[in-house]
Order: C-alpha cells, then sequence, then structure tokens
C-alpha cells in the first residue's frame, strides 16, 4: 500500500541571489511540466481517434508515427517520452520528464473509455500540477545539528517545514532515513495562493505488529444523526457528535454565502482581490474541516477495534446508505460516506484490519 504525505518545503541556500535562482528554476519546471502534460495528453487521444476514423486508409494510418532524435520512427509507447524530449530537451532533468509520462499516459487510460463512450470530456491540466520525480531522485536526505531535515533534489537543496507536527512527520522522516519506511515516487506541488511549495511524499507505510482476532469484530454504522456508531458485544460506542459535523457544516456554507452576498455592496476601486477578501478567507475551509473531522472518526475507530482486539470491522448497510446519498443532494453534499469508506480502509490495512461490508436491512440514512 501506498501512502502520500503533504509537507511544506522550502529552498535551503544561505546566499539570497541563489536561493531566488533555485526557486526561479523550480517554478520554470512547474511551467513546462504543466505544458508538456497537455501536449502529451492531446498527444494520446488525437493518435487514439485517428485509429478509428474510418475516412481514413490503412496505409495512412500506418504512417502516423513519431520520428525520435536519431530521424527514426519509434514505438507507439515511447513516443510521449520521446515528444516531451524533444519539446524541453535539457530545460527539464530527464527523470521528471520519464514520471511525467507514466502519470499522464496512466491517467489518460483511466478515462479512455468514458471519452469514447461521450460520457466524459478530455480535461486540461491546470496550474496545480504537481511535479513528478522518483524516488532515487530524493537523496542526501538526513537531520542537521539544528534539527532541520534536509535533502537533494536535482542539485536543489531542500528543507522541510514541519510546523507545528501535529502529524508527526519529523518522526515519520526519521524513519524513512532509517529505512523502516520505504520512499516511493513523489512530487512537488505549488501553493500561488499562499506562494508557497510542498512535497508530496509518497511512501510505503510499516506494518504495525499488532495481533488481532479476525473472528472478533466491531459493526459501526454510519449516520446523520451521530457520524459513527460502534457496537461490540452489545455495547455502542458513540464517535463524534451531531453538532460538530453536520451543523459546523452547515454554519460554514452559510458564512460562504453570507460573504457572497455582502460582496457586492464592498467598496471597488482597488481591484477584484480586495473586494473578494472576505469570500477568500473560507476558501477550502469546508473541504478542510471535513477531511479533519472523517480522519479523527476513522482514526478513533480503528483504536477502537484494536482496544478489544477485533481485527474485522463490519460497515452496516454502508452500500444502501451510499446508493441512497446520490439520490438525495442533502446528503450527498453534507456527509461524505465514501470518503469515510476510503480513509477507513487505508487505516486499516496499516493493522491488518479487514473491512466488510454487511447488509442487514435497508435503510434510507
Amino acid at each position: 500500500m501506498i501512502l502520500t504525505r503533504k509537507i511544506e518545503v522550502y529552498v535551503y541556500q544561505a546566499n539570497s541571489e541563489t536561493r531566488r535562482e533555485h526557486i526561479r528554476k523550480l517554478y520554470e519546471w512547474r511551467h513546462l511540466v504543466l505544458n508538456g502534460a497537455n501536449e502529451v495528453l492531446s498527444y494520446l487521444y488525437s493518435i487514439d481517434r485517428l485509429k478509428y476514423y474510418k475516412f481514413l486508409t490503412e496505409k495512412t494510418k500506418l504512417e502516423i508515427g513519431i520520428i525520435g532524435a536519431r530521424g527514426e520512427a519509434v514505438k507507439e509507447n515511447s513516443a510521449p517520452y520521446v515528444l516531451l524530449s524533444q519539446r524541453m530537451g535539457n530545460k527539464v532533468p530527464s527523470d521528471i520528464l520519464s514520471c511525467l509520462q507514466k502519470s499522464v499516459t496512466k491517467k489518460y487510460q483511466d478515462i479512455r473509455q468514458s471519452l469514447f463512450k461521450g460520457s466524459s470530456s478530455l480535461f486540461t491540466y491546470k496550474n496545480n500540477i504537481p511535479v513528478p520525480f522518483s524516488a532515487e531522485s530524493i537523496r542526501n536526505l538526513h537531520c542537521e545539528d539544528d534539527g532541520t531535515y534536509i535533502f537533494t533534489l536535482f542539485g536543489i537543496c531542500l528543507a522541510l517545514n514541519f510546523g507545528r507536527d501535529r502529524s508527526n512527520n519529523q518522526k515519520f522522516f526519521q524513519d524513512c532515513i532509517d529505512g523502516i519506511c520505504k520512499i516511493r515516487d513523489s512530487s512537488l506541488m505549488f501553493d500561488d495562493r499562499n506562494d508557497k511549495i510542498f512535497l508530496l511524499l509518497s511512501y510505503e507505510p510499516h506494518a504495525e505488529s499488532i495481533l488481532l482476532d479476525r473472528e472478533s469484530c466491531i459493526n459501526a454504522s454510519l449516520s446523520i444523526e451521530n457520524p459513527v456508531i460502534a457496537s461490540y458485544q452489545g455495547v455502542n460506542k458513540i464517535i463524534g457528535t451531531k453538532e460538530e459535523f453536520l451543523y459546523r457544516r452547515l454554519q460554514i456554507q452559510a458564512a460562504i454565502r453570507r460573504a457572497q452576498i455582502n460582496a457586492r455592496y464592498t467598496a471597488g476601486g482597488r481591484g477584484r482581490k480586495k473586494k473578494l477578501a472576505a469570500l477568500e478567507r473560507y476558501h477550502n475551509k469546508e473541504k478542510d474541516y471535513i477531511e479533519t473531522r472523517i480522519h479523527t472518526y476513522t482514526s478513533m475507530l480503528i483504536n477502537y477495534a484494536i482496544e478489544n482486539n477485533c481485527g474485522t470491522i463490519n460497515l452496516i448497510n454502508q452500500l444502501e446508505k451510499e446508493k441512497f446519498a446520490k439520490k438525495n443532494k442533502f446528503v450527498l453534499r453534507n456527509w461524505s460516506y465514501y470518503g469515510f469508506r476510503k480513509k477507513l480502509e487505508y487505516k486499516a490495512a496499516l493493522y491488518d484490519i479487514k473491512i466488510n461490508t454487511i447488509t442487514i436491512y435497508r435503510t434510507l440514512t
């Protein structure tokens, strides 16, 4: 199982001129990766469609190809990388190009069937596209004497900013240095809004050696009234409350609507950013709050199973509730059934806990 952690990084360089040069290079890579990803995506789609055009002869289809650096035709699978190499040359490290070609091709293959059916359209990469690279590109990861964790990426020294470190990232990076956790292909993400750079570090976690009884199970039911009701041997445990989950979410939605309405009365003349300053404070507030709540609830449920030595968690009527949520706009908007299940599954995999979905009776909530 591959997990990802998001951690802020900054260029670790005492010389201000060199630091600015390195930052400029990172943003230039992001710009080139954006253009390259969209070009590869367009190429894959156009070649795919040309194969099905009936007005083209078979001879013409065979002649369609791409010429490599040596003037020879290359295979279709290698064409995206050749295209990126010809466009970017020495401007971007080859490792980034290779990882970019793999990620774009994989994403295109995931939506290929829906594109041909006409149920979805071809997407476009935006400025938030991550700059991918392989695990081998992360070099010299170590801790300085002052406690700063740094590593080198394509000759640029980057340092990690853990902040308040509520996710215990410092211990995680020490485990990576000690070889306990194995780093996988990762990426850099650029936050233009806050002028920050984040490391999206993918890794293979170390499985906890806790022996649990697979025959013992926790029954968990999700609802709007109570986020999670866990039951073991007839004893119920309520995880979360309606007030902290649903009502708090509705409060954030109402505050956003008020800010949108009041924005029209804000004095203009200083640009759009100044006029919408009050509204921008709520950017991603609801999303971040719900992500935090769901992570908290799933962690509490996993801990409850471990405390009772249970190796199985049964989600009662989960599939029925997800189907009902798709038909009810209020439930779909305000309760994350699918997100809860996904976060619970990956947390359970860390302790080898099995997740089952059981239908006992049909329910509407």
